[in-house]
């Protein structure tokens, strides 16, 4: 765990010497909705399923549609892994958007297809739960344009990014805790240009177990997100805040499978 805590330090201060870079600020308000499931199908094996559904202007607009599925396995009982597949699409949104207005003023849509690999290492501090998840992501983005400044379908360029999340929980009565996470991306490979530093998020709130099978968090989410740069060099910031509200569902289908063990 002492390695975990090392990387944990070194990333935070990577992102303070990003912080430092002369650049172009904008903002955002931006409300979130998400689902999550991790559902069992066997002691190790298990599939997991979430939607997110992002939106700008204090929820006027949309910000991203995200769809995951992916599979589990139980490698160890503090440590999951993943694999899966993403399919997300983002409009044009907020003053400097990342997929641009056709010629004819209309909002366009760009589709990124993601796989991913996740490993999530779970620990405990007396009563405070704490979970590292590193992730891999292989992104296919489908950001082209012709003279017209229309969307060219079948054209596509692939990146690779790292993130790592620090979450922690604590409860205050036998359903009730309150959650805490810090998320940082990082981006690598050929096509990554300048934009190392992809995001960082945060997310402060808390939550309520209805069962042991569900349930919802609500709080403060800020996302930091760095944008192509700006023909005079300038770093160009994208700075989110609002809410996150999320429910998780989790479905056992072993439980079946015992009940008709005679």
């Amino acid at each position: 765990m002492k390695n975990i805590y090392i990387l944990a330090c070194l990333l935070c201060i990577g992102w303070g010497q990003v912080q430092g870079q002369v650049r172009q600020s904008t903002y955002n308000n931006i409300v979130w909705g998400a689902y999550f499931g991790d559902h069992k199908i066997s002691s190790k094996w298990g599939i997991h399923t979430e939607y997110q559904w992002r939106r700008a202007n204090w929820g006027m607009n949309w910000q991203q549609s995200l769809a995951r599925v992916g599979v589990n396995y139980q490698i160890h009982p503090r440590v999951m892994l993943t694999f899966g597949y993403g399919l997300i699409n983002t409009p044009s949104y907020g003053d400097m958007p990342i997929s641009r207005l056709n010629n004819a003023g209309k909002a366009q849509w760009f589709p990124e297809h993601r796989i991913y690999q996740d490993a999530v290492i779970t620990d405990k501090i007396g009563k405070l739960d704490m979970a590292h998840r590193f992730r891999l992501e292989q992104r296919h983005l489908g950001l082209f344009y012709d003279s017209e400044n229309n969307r060219v379908a079948g054209k596509w360029r692939y990146t690779n990014r790292f993130r790592y999340r620090l979450r922690l929980a604590y409860p205050i009565t036998e359903k009730l805790y309150a959650h805490a996470y810090d998320e940082i991306f990082i981006s690598f490979g050929k096509d990554v240009g300048y934009n190392i530093f992809d995001q960082n998020r945060i997310n402060i709130g808390m939550g309520y177990k209805f069962n042991k099978a569900c349930k919802i968090e609500a709080g403060y989410f800020a996302q930091t997100v760095q944008k192509p740069r700006l023909t005079n060099g300038l770093e160009i910031f994208e700075y989110n805040q609002g809410f996150l509200v999320a429910l998780f569902y989790n479905l056992d289908f072993t439980k079946k499978e015992k009940a008709k063990t005679p």
